[in-house]
């Protein structure tokens, strides 16, 4: 117990700093993706550790080694003090705004992504049927003998950058509504089609608070208490995933560890910490694009891919269930590299956040809604950069460009024939 205390006190000051440093860069530049990296890489290394403590207070639970929690706050601390001495360091991009892109071709191109969206889920239903009532455990999820093309789940995502879109172009309640309404109704039928995903339907909620608070029609405080009974419903939809039912101190047990595990999975850091590792190189990124080439293409495709999240669960852990489990974004460099390519990494990360951050300026500059839509959209990658990993960052990242791009682009053919049937 006595031996928590210096730990607990580095931790306390850690917090206080990011606290401040949160509500100073919301003062200033207000909604930001400086911001919104900030407070998830806060969320994930350390909100978690008061939920580790009650429990291992509370219900016996082993901690990791002290000297092993030291390494975690130590190194995330130094992590993200890399990532904002390089991000304060590079220059914002002054640009001139250009030529807008039509508003017909923007909603054109929000009609094709919901599209995308829609038909993939159909036709998942159409294969599968609702997974959440067929299943028997959630980790069936992950077999290939129970679950076809589950690839089509990649899709589901599509909708919310097509209703940011319209978001961003009418700036009304009514759309703002509508993104919560529709988008959390489609997160809702995703969640109980593929068998209890919640990302769908967090996201949406997500969205609606950020531009709500972007826009002025919510206050902070707001926010901040709805994303607390946020939680709450998260855990619940939890247990309906995992088919549970409990009461008194185990449901309290179970909220703790699942809330963590959920929104905070520091452990995962401090086992990768507390093993032998041995250092992947760049290899993990690559891999990871394994995933988008369908077996029919590659005959010879490995079984397993060996990104972070397999290496980390299957190797480390000896977890041979199917299920990936994220290492977390410094838990993804140090597997790649060590201490040395941490750093190097966290410094690459700032230069990405700042290169995004540049581009909303540059949109919200000339008020481009498709522009707005695709940064804004990419908050889902930012998630995984923090929580999953680099390697998995990269490879969701290229892809979603990839389908928005070839959205946007169908959107200007169809719009160059409509301009010349007018003539």
């Amino acid at each position: 117990m006595n031996n928590l205390i210096p730990l607990g006190g580095f931790y306390l000051v850690s917090v206080g700093l990011f606290f401040s440093l949160l509500y100073q860069l919301y003062q200033k530049s207000g909604i930001s993706f400086h911001l919104l990296f900030s407070l998830l890489y806060f969320v994930t290394f350390y909100a978690g550790f008061p939920f580790s403590l009650i429990m291992a207070f509370g219900f016996d639970y082993p901690l990791p080694e002290l000297k092993t929690q030291w390494q975690v706050f130590t190194a995330a601390g130094v992590g993200y003090l890399i990532y904002y001495v390089v991000y304060s360091r590079l220059w914002s991009a002054v640009s001139q705004p250009t030529a807008l892109v039509a508003n017909f071709q923007a909603k054109t191109t929000a009609c094709i992504l919901a599209a995308v969206a829609v038909v993939a889920l159909l036709y998942f239903l159409y294969l599968n049927g609702f997974l959440l009532f067929k299943l028997e455990k959630y980790s069936q999820l992950f077999a290939k003998d129970r679950v076809i093309l589950s690839a089509l789940k990649r899709f589901f995502y599509f909708l919310l950058p097509a209703l940011l879109i319209f978001c961003f172009l009418y700036k009304n309640k009514t759309a703002w509504w509508a993104l919560l309404i529709v988008g959390g109704a489609f997160g809702i039928l995703s969640y109980v089609a593929v068998g209890g995903t919640r990302a769908n339907l967090a996201l949406a909620v997500g969205f609606f608070l950020l531009i709500g608070l972007q826009q002025g029609y919510l206050s902070l405080s707001k926010v901040i208490a709805v994303s607390l009974i946020g939680v709450v419903a998260m855990f619940f939809l939890a247990l309906a995933r995992y088919k549970l039912t409990l009461s008194g101190s185990e449901m309290i047990y179970t909220f703790l560890y699942l809330s963590r595990d959920t929104f905070s999975p520091w452990e995962n850091l401090a086992r990768v910490f507390s093993n032998e590792v041995e250092y992947q190189g760049l290899m993990p990124i690559v891999r990871d694009f394994y995933v988008y080439i369908p077996q029919s293409l590659w005959q010879e495709r490995p079984e397993i891919v060996w990104n972070t999240a397999n290496y980390f669960t299957k190797v480390i852990l000896g977890n041979q269930s199917g299920l990936a489990i994220s290492p977390t974004l410094l838990g993804s460099f140090y597997i790649m590299g060590g201490f040395s390519v941490m750093a190097l990494g966290m410094g690459i990360v700032a230069a990405m956040i700042k290169a995004l951050d540049n581009l909303f300026a540059y949109a919200k500059a000339c008020n481009s809604a498709l522009l707005q839509a695709y940064c804004f959209g990419n908050l889902f990658n930012l998630i995984v950069l923090v929580r999953e990993g680099i390697d998995a960052f990269v490879s969701r990242f290229c892809f979603f460009t990839l389908i928005f791009m070839a959205c946007y682009l169908l959107a200007k053919i169809l719009s160059m024939g409509k301009n010349n049937n007018v003539r």
